[in-house]
């Protein structure tokens, strides 16, 4: 591995590492006042909210973000002629999509006023699913930065501002509202410094070169589609099947979790432009820079899972009270699965910039159907606990499927 890139993996890493360093500390300081103000069912409806948009956020992309970063990657030149159809497509998905939303929103078992929250949470994911394909040039570029300071900003506004908002009226509503807002600060912030990247922003409406689009895109799709049933369907049938006291419940034990999955994500955001550019220059290079990845994510899960078991109860009680205690098994149950998600997304990642998308998306596929049986068998005979093994189950067989295939 160059001197040059490694540096520049130091320098990208650092900048994340920073940033969800920052952005980590004032989530969950919002998730303690949350839940300390709403208790278990208020934290469950917020949830509910945003995994909801999230889960049904599917046809968002189609995967085009993703080809389109791993194309300029590859060939900065084709920035240019890729972008106008990109963001054509982007714009016209997003409004789809949140009419998507929208008409089935009205059919929940919801009351109106969180319908209502819903909607509005809709209307703003049209910009942030926009958004991300400037995101996609920035990392594109190898830059990290720029997102960096775009998420910062973001958590500062919602824990000052809607940590003040949540202690002046201590209701979810204008929480939300408060929380909206700064997501659109943050969009507009990605488009603009993104734009940075971008000598002539067009932008095009041709259905024809849309579906040349999808004809490479769409196994990245079924990637994201898959990934986002791992991640979201378990606090959306906890929220359906069980109300959203438990949801809460449960959502506690996967915070805590998801304070440990910035490792990885900040490994995949750096090192991914760096194996789709070094699968056509340097396939030695690209050897050692996974196999140097797989051994520090397999050593830092493994101690994850050691540190939630051992400290769970602890962390709970410190974090969101003694109204959260039933959340400690469910923590300690999840903590299994941290090695499992650590290995996952790296694997993923190298699979889709070395052109095995195709392979990848059968796992992952597989894996995610997997998943939603087991919540909806566990979920209706354990409850949070149930969607807690079913994670563990679905993220170790996926371990096991990525290996075989690497």
């Amino acid at each position: 591995m160059t001197e040059s890139l490694k540096w520049k993996l130091i320098k990208n890493a650092g900048w994340l590492f920073g940033a969800k360093i920052i952005a980590n500390l004032l989530s969950y300081g919002i998730i303690v006042l949350l839940s300390r103000t709403l208790g278990p069912t208020g934290l469950g409806q917020y949830s509910f909210i945003f995994y909801y948009i999230g889960l049904l956020g599917i046809f968002s992309d189609l995967g085009v973000g993703y080809y389109f970063m791993r194309e300029v990657a590859r060939d900065r030149k084709r920035l240019q002629e890729l972008l106008p159809d990109v963001l054509g497509f982007k714009v016209v998905l997003a409004v789809f999509n949140f009419l998507v939303i929208t008409g089935i929103t009205f059919f929940l078992p919801k009351p109106s006023w969180l319908k209502l929250l819903v909607v509005l949470a809709g209307a703003e994911a049209m910009l942030t699913w926009i958004s991300y394909l400037f995101v996609n040039i920035m990392y594109a570029h190898e830059v990290t930065k720029y997102d960096a300071i775009a998420q910062i900003v973001e958590r500062f506004w919602a824990f000052f501002v809607g940590g003040t908002v949540l202690w002046k009226f201590k209701e979810l509503s204008p929480f939300i509202i408060a929380l909206l807002t700064g997501y659109v600060i943050r969009e507009l912030l990605r488009i603009k410094l993104g734009m940075r990247f971008v000598d002539e922003l067009k932008i095009r409406f041709k259905p024809e070169k849309w579906v040349s689009l999808l004809k490479k895109s769409y196994p990245f799709w079924f990637i994201g589609l898959f990934t986002m049933i791992y991640y979201r369907t378990d606090t959306v049938m906890l929220s359906l099947m069980r109300g959203d006291y438990e949801t809460g419940i449960y959502r506690a034990a996967f915070t805590l979790i998801e304070v440990s999955l910035f490792i990885p994500n900040i490994v995949v955001a750096t090192t991914m432009p760096s194996m789709a550019r070094l699968w056509n220059e340097d396939k030695k290079t690209l050897e050692v820079l996974f196999r140097k990845s797989f051994q520090m994510l397999l050593a830092l899960g493994i101690a994850g899972t050691g540190g939630y078991y051992i400290f769970a109860r602890l962390g709970i009680l410190i974090v969101f009270g003694n109204k959260f205690l039933p959340s400690v098994p469910i923590l300690r149950i999840l903590a299994i699965a941290i090695p499992f998600m650590f290995l996952n997304s790296l694997m993923g990642s190298y699979m889709n910039a070395t052109g095995r998308e195709l392979m990848f998306t059968k796992i992952t596929g597989f894996t995610a159907l997997l998943n939603v049986v087991l919540n909806y068998v566990l979920i209706s005979h354990y409850g949070a606990i149930g969607a807690a093994m079913a994670t563990v189950v679905s993220q170790g067989t996926a371990s096991v499927l990525n290996m075989t295939t690497i």
